[in-house]
């Protein structure tokens, strides 16, 4: 397998852990407050890549690669907040594939108009199977409010990933990582300055036990290593086919969430259901392993 792939396999996973917990958190409202309070964090978190600069690693960038960056950063604030409040009121296992299918669909859209060579011939079949199977393995089970929450989360998810694609194509991985993350700090503290917002952080910050605040920035460890191992993938191959994998993570995060059913507390147990049209799931994982299986063979024998 090429090691891109499996990249971006193993980041799946850890987005798939990472869903659970945010799902946990955003139903425990006393941990942190709203969608955007989490957003807000979230975003802020990515300045740990500060640390690169006294070691010389990062250069200054282009303003293309600011523009591009900035542009990212709103995206990616904006997918966030969108991802909590469905979060909030649908369950993970019908919003995680729904998000990965239209961010998927909104990446190929855009690599296919922007970026020469990105989407092949080759690549058509795999990456449809892999967006049908994520779309199929949901049901969509959504009230009109949760399907807003879940198009626009994943259209914007779609475009940052794209943003990153086209920095990476102008710079470095590394330079091209400490932007993006630096512009996301950037765009959370723009946020302080909308008073009713300021107040909602302020105030969940206040409320939120210590325990509350390492649970999320423990797990914005794990999301940001799968976002920076995504990147990477990115950076070295193709951005339709690294977006089209995030079918897998309803795979892991079913198996997961029926590992741990047993010891999970109360809501969290509900991050994952049983469908009534279970046809619909099966059917939908065999095409994301059919996906799967052409993308490997293509890649074995280019």
């Amino acid at each position: 397998m090429s090691t891109w792939l499996g990249l971006a396999v193993f980041a799946q996973f850890l987005f798939a852990v990472s869903v659970l917990v945010d799902k946990h958190i955003v139903l425990h409202k006393e941990h942190i407050g709203k969608p955007v309070v989490y957003a807000f964090y979230v975003s802020l978190l990515s300045g740990f890549v500060i640390v690169l600069a006294p070691f010389g690693f990062v250069s200054l960038p282009s303003l293309l690669v600011l523009a591009y960056s900035l542009v990212s950063a709103i995206t990616f604030l904006v997918a966030i907040y969108f991802l909590y409040s469905a979060l909030s009121i649908a369950f993970a296992s019908d919003v995680a594939p729904v998000v990965g299918a239209v961010s998927a669909i909104s990446t190929l859209v855009l690599a296919a108009i922007w970026i020469d060579g990105d989407v092949t011939g080759f690549l058509v079949l795999p990456v449809a199977l892999l967006i049908s199977g994520t779309a199929l393995i949901s049901h969509f089970h959504f009230t009109r409010r949760a399907l807003l929450f879940v198009v626009s989360s994943g259209a914007m998810f779609g475009v940052t990933v794209f943003l990153s694609k086209l920095i990476f194509i102008e710079t470095n991985f590394i330079d091209g990582v400490f932007w993006t993350r630096m512009m996301n700090v950037v765009v959370a503290l723009f946020l302080l300055l909308i008073p009713s917002i300021q107040l909602a952080i302020f105030t969940g910050g206040r409320h939120s036990s210590h325990g509350a605040k390492f649970l999320v920035i423990g797990n914005k460890i794990v999301a940001g290593s799968a976002s920076v191992l995504t990147a990477f993938a990115v950076s070295l191959g193709s951005v339709s086919v690294v977006n089209s994998l995030a079918g897998l993570q309803f795979v892991f995060l079913f198996a997961l969430t029926y590992l741990l059913s047993k010891s999970m507390p109360g809501p969290s147990k509900n991050t994952s259901h049983i469908h009534v049209g279970f046809l619909h799931t099966a059917i939908g994982v065999v095409l994301i392993v059919l996906g799967l299986a052409l993308l490997y063979a293509g890649h074995i024998n280019a």
